[in-house]
């Protein structure tokens, strides 16, 4: 094989890998529907990603199905997670299980991860699963959710946003996360995890993103501008791929 042979096909290789990696954003535009529970909707996770993006000069167009403590089974057996899937050209679909259901039913949640990915892959859009945290009073049961989620996001050649990751070390360098019943996020656990699904989307990283959440037309309060600051540089750390 002479060198031009060999160099067209080296860049025809980095071309392949490039388009995998981009393949599913837009550099103006991105479409998600959201598809989970309180830790979706708890501060309006949408909407906060929603105001990272617009930072960036990114239209994001989104719609959620939520509802309290709902697993994906309860979301597929409803049908209007199905039904929503199809309703617009989305580019990511999020997958978010009820918080402990990952290693308390593996089977089952794996099960309607893959009917929901099955009709997700149907409208060309890319299967984004949202790794939530462990409960304040269980730390130690993060590497099991983390484990079931890496798994099946493998298997279904689907994106994985490390979010209890990403708290996990916000954690150890002792950041308030957890809402006062010890499950739900406070405004900056909700931060961190728009920070993490910013970067999972974009490939981005996070520093630079607003560091100021608005509601109602005011700063949020909850969450100091050092604060989110300090939680972009944790989402940074975060190891983010499939």
């Amino acid at each position: 094989m002479t060198k031009i042979r060999l160099l067209i096909l080296v860049f025809a290789l980095y071309a392949i890998g490039q388009e995998s990696l981009f393949a599913y954003t837009k550099p103006d535009s991105v479409r998600v529907l959201f598809i989970g529970n309180s830790y979706t909707y708890g501060n309006d996770l949408p909407e906060l990603l929603a105001q990272l993006m617009a930072g960036k000069g990114i239209k994001f167009g989104y719609a959620s199905v939520t509802v309290g403590g709902a697993t994906l089974q309860k979301q597929w057996e409803d049908g209007k997670a199905k039904a929503a899937i199809y309703s617009k050209p989305w580019d990511f679909v999020v997958l978010q299980e009820q918080s402990v259901r990952p290693f308390t039913n593996r089977d089952a949640f794996f099960q309607y991860a893959r009917l929901l990915d099955a009709e997700i892959k149907k409208t060309k859009a890319k299967t984004l699963f949202y790794v939530t945290w462990a409960a304040k009073a269980t730390p130690d049961e993060q590497p099991k959710l983390t484990e079931a989620y890496q798994t099946i996001g493998k298997e279904l050649g689907a994106l994985v946003a490390p979010v209890g990751e990403a708290w996990k070390l916000a954690l150890r360098d002792s950041i308030a996360l957890h809402g006062p019943d010890g499950r739900h996020p406070n405004l900056a656990g909700s931060y961190l995890a728009g920070c993490i699904l910013y970067r999972t989307i974009t490939s981005k990283q996070a520093m630079g993103l607003p560091r100021q959440i608005v509601h109602d037309g005011k700063p949020a309060a909850g969450l100091s501008e050092a604060e989110a600051e300090r939680l972009q540089k944790i989402a940074d750390k975060t190891p983010i791929g499939q």
